[in-house]
Parts: C-alpha cells; sequence; structure tokens
C-alpha cells in the first residue's frame, strides 16, 4: 500500500512539477510575446510618424507645383487685326478683356467685355479656355475645350459693340 502512496505521490509530484514547467514556460513567453508585442508597436509607430512626415511634405510640395502651375500661362493675349488692340483671355475663368496700347499712354488701358467666371458650375481650371478669330476681325468664338461650350465674342472701341453671347 505504501507503494502505491509513493507511486501515486510521485506521480502528483511530477504533474505539479509539469504543471510549474509549463506554468513558468508559458509566462516567460507571455514576456517575452509583449516584449516582442511592444518592440513592433514602436517599430509601427515610428514607421507611420515618418510616413506622415513624408506625406506632409508630399502635399506641401504638390500645393506649391499647383500654385506655380496655376499662374503660369494663365492669361494669353490674341492679337487682332487692328494693330492697338489685343484680347486679353484668362485662360482658367473664360474672362476677356479688350487691351489697347498706344505710344500715347493716355490713350492705353483695358476694358472687360466678359467680366463673368465660366467655370461656375463645371470648374475645369487653367488651360480651359481658348479663343480663335473669325473672319470678322471684331468676333471672335471662346471655346472651352473641357466641355465644348462656346461663345461668341465681339469687342470694339464703344461699349455697346462689346458683348459675349453664349453660342447653342
Amino acid at each position: 500500500m505504501q507503494t502505491k502512496i509513493f507511486t501515486n505521490l510521485k506521480k502528483a509530484v511530477f504533474l505539479l512539477l509539469l504543471m510549474t514547467s509549463i506554468s513558468l514556460n508559458a509566462q516567460t513567453a507571455n514576456i517575452s510575446s509583449n516584449t516582442r508585442s511592444f518592440k513592433y508597436e514602436q517599430k509601427v509607430d515610428s514607421l507611420l510618424s515618418q510616413i506622415n512626415t513624408l506625406l506632409m511634405i508630399n502635399n506641401d510640395l504638390l500645393e506649391h507645383l499647383e500654385i506655380n502651375s496655376s499662374l503660369k500661362d494663365r492669361y494669353k493675349l490674341y492679337q487682332t487685326e487692328n494693330i492697338y488692340t489685343f484680347l486679353q483671355l484668362d485662360t482658367k475663368t473664360g474672362m476677356i478683356e479688350q487691351v489697347q496700347w498706344s505710344l500715347d499712354s493716355d490713350n492705353e488701358g483695358s476694358v472687360l467685355i466678359n467680366g463673368d467666371d465660366l467655370t461656375i458650375g463645371y470648374g475645369y481650371g487653367l488651360g480651359s479656355f481658348e479663343l480663335y478669330p473669325t473672319k470678322n476681325m471684331y468676333q471672335f468664338i471662346l471655346i472651352d475645350k473641357t466641355s465644348g461650350r462656346k461663345w461668341h465674342i465681339q469687342w470694339g472701341m464703344e461699349s455697346r459693340k462689346r458683348w459675349i453671347r453664349k453660342i447653342n
């Protein structure tokens, strides 16, 4: 009977040692796992911070490029058959001014033919508009190259002779 108790005691001690060993290994693995997880989270946070910094720099550069490109080639001058008269087109909005130049500064200046922003509701931006002369020296066709919309433009020395009309 003592041998049976001794055998059972040995089994209990063995099981106790086995359980303790398993428990210690689990705790060590858990601590190791937590350490690895913490280091991993630190690396991810660092990487995300670097990506965020790069995105901010990239957005600043894109904004700068957009500003630069929106300023370049925005306005174009078109010759008329009158050597003293040009039409200035805002290629972004479709606004047109008649520009008069002269050797006499009292005869120089500009007047609006179209003061309306034609991009409202469309908003395509820089380079959307282009002017084309017709056979009549006072008249041009304005086209929105992104939507195909067209306007008939007339310039003139008198205000009643300057106008814009949409072509349907």
